[in-house]
């Protein structure tokens, strides 16, 4: 009888190693083929760090560079912390510097991720390996693992340390709860979105435990922590980076003067959008006559578009009519991330207990933020939703399927095949932005490789990375010296970009290149996409036409205005 029962554990063990397994090559398998993606938007200033991080290990922002138009100093351009250059840093150390070498590396973290989403699901919903698949194949965890940059390592910190947090209260065990508040540190100190976990954490444990007990004082460990880095920068740099970043973001999202209205469908959007996994999974727990009312939000919302005309930089107009096509997946998006809300809120009303609680804090707090307090609404501010989205959908899904009698199986994972389409989409549409890049700066450097004069561009981005690898130089607008015969390079779709005076410029060409996607877009202004700043359009991506990336030629010299024309941007 003993042996039997032994058998039997043995078992369970064996069967417990599959979802785990499905969980770990499902990521793999998705991330895999774009393991030679250009380094890409910000990826640059944490490659940049990590640089000086091999001379200077310990002044980790001590150095200047130009992303704003004009030489800075680091820290106050990088508003996050050094843990993932000091990652990078050690990576390249060991195997060297290329982008795949440097995103085979990243699977590590974002393999942690989904095991960690896995793990932390387990003792809050049924089936925790869907919940972790479901966060898988959102289009923002596949678009910012192909990334180098802190969100995906910081999200795997914050969800086991949220795992650990509440093994440790319910085992009341001073292991797990030391463990997960060195989480919730490192978590904070790769982006310091990872402190919000201390706060939520405290109003879970305050709710279960029904008072103070020796776990609070776990919590204090990423407070002294973190208090420690705010001396130590301040003391390298003459400033606390943490509350510095803090600042910032509040103060540059108030110049941007967004409209409330706007802020709020641009948020939904972004929310319903980069989680739009979760809106193929609305037929299965949802009601017919909860549908009717999302067919009536979906009509309210296209109305309300409409009556705007302009939302942010998009206007839903052009010559040619209303642009349906945006005004459909804005509509859609806007009504998918109601969804997402509305779960949350559904779930705390069925349950009421601690883990609804902090489910929809989770939910709430994170839109909140990328709405309203953040600098920019993007998708990286949402990104932290996706270990409760997986998880809220398994949890209604278990709670209609116990009324209902709903199958399971097969028609738990139809959903995932359109999501996965356009998951994988997304991720190769911005895959392909970022290679055009790199091909535009190869181009450009093969154009004038021979050219006596020196080469000058504007832009930043992975684009600055490659020019710069190139020998070109990055445009000062206060301190560069041009010489008559010089060369500026332009890209029009990029940051920092300043017109040049005419009288000292001339035109004298222009490249076009086309993304391998030429259907949707992450950052496209022209289809309203603007995956990493709203700035560039109030959707996380659209489906659309995709313009060329232009690239602009001018010389530096001194003309006559009504000699040359402009060319059109």
């Amino acid at each position: 009888m003993k042996i039997d029962n032994m058998v039997k554990l043995k078992n369970v063990q064996k069967l417990s190693i599959i979802p785990i397994l499905v969980v770990i090559i499902i990521t793999i398998i998705c991330l895999a083929p774009f393991v030679t993606k250009a380094f890409h938007i910000d990826d640059t200033l944490f490659i940049w760090a990590a640089h000086h991080i091999h001379a200077h290990p310990i002044d980790f922002y001590g150095f200047t560079a130009n992303w704003y138009g004009t030489e800075m100093p680091m820290y106050l351009i990088n508003k996050n912390p050094p843990l993932v250059s000091y990652y990078i840093a050690i990576v390249a150390l060991l195997f060297g510097w290329s982008e795949v070498v440097l995103h085979l590396a990243f699977l590590i973290p974002a393999v942690g991720l989904s095991l960690g989403i896995y793990y932390f699901a387990r003792s809050l919903c049924p089936r925790p390996q869907m919940a972790a698949l479901i966060a898988v194949l959102t289009p923002v965890f596949l678009v910012s693992s192909t990334n180098i940059m802190s969100d995906t390592m910081m999200l795997a910190f914050y969800v086991w340390a949220a795992a650990l947090w509440l093994r440790g209260l319910e085992k009341d065990s001073s292991s797990y709860l030391f463990f997960a508040a060195v989480f919730i540190a490192l978590s904070a100190l790769t982006k310091y979105f990872g402190m919000t976990l201390i706060p939520l954490l405290l109003v879970y444990s305050l709710v279960v435990k029904r008072r103070l007990g020796r776990w609070v004082l776990f919590l204090a460990i990423p407070v002294l922590i973190l208090a420690g880095y705010q001396w130590l920068t301040y003391t390298l740099y003459g400033r606390g980076l943490l509350l510095d970043a803090a600042s910032y973001a509040i103060v540059i999202g108030q110049a941007g003067g967004a409209q409330f209205l706007t802020k709020t469908l641009t948020g939904l959007a972004f929310t319903g959008g980069c989680l739009a996994v979760v809106a193929f999974y609305a037929p299965l727990l949802w009601s017919r006559r909860i549908w009717v009312v999302g067919g009536v939000l979906l009509a309210l919302s296209i109305a309300t578009l409409l009556v705007m005309g302009t939302v942010g930089t998009l206007c839903l107009r052009n010559a040619d009519g209303i642009q349906w096509g945006l005004v459909i997946q804005f509509g859609l998006f806007i009504v998918a991330g109601v969804h997402i809300l509305a779960l949350a809120v559904a779930d705390l009303w069925k349950h009421r207990d601690a883990s609804s609680l902090m489910l929809f804090l989770w939910i709430l707090g994170t839109f909140l933020f990328a709405s309203f307090v953040n600098w920019t609404v993007n998708a990286r501010t949402i990104f932290p939703m996706i270990p409760v989205a997986g998880i809220l959908v398994m949890r209604r899904f278990d709670l209609r399927a116990k009324v209902r009698q709903l199958p399971s199986g097969w028609c738990l994972v139809l959903p995932l095949i359109p999501a996965a389409c356009i998951a994988l989409s997304v991720t190769w549409a911005d895959y392909s932005l970022a290679v055009c890049q790199r091909s535009a700066a190869r181009m450009i450097h093969t154009r004038f490789h021979n050219y006596p004069h020196t080469l000058w561009f504007q832009g930043h981005w992975g684009f600055q990375y490659y020019m710069e690898a190139l020998g070109g130089k990055v445009l000062d607008f206060n301190n560069s010296v041009l010489r008559k015969g010089d060369i500026i390079v332009i890209p029009l779709n990029n940051s920092n970009i300043k017109q040049l005076p005419r009288d000292k410029f001339r035109f004298v060409g222009k490249e076009q290149l086309m993304t391998s996607c030429r259907w949707i877009g992450t950052m496209q202004g022209s289809i309203g996409s603007g995956f990493y700043a709203d700035v560039w359009g109030p959707l996380p991506f659209a489906i659309g036409t995709v313009p060329p990336e232009k690239y602009l030629f001018f010389m530096a010299g001194n003309f006559d205005r009504e000699r040359h024309t402009s060319p059109d941007r």
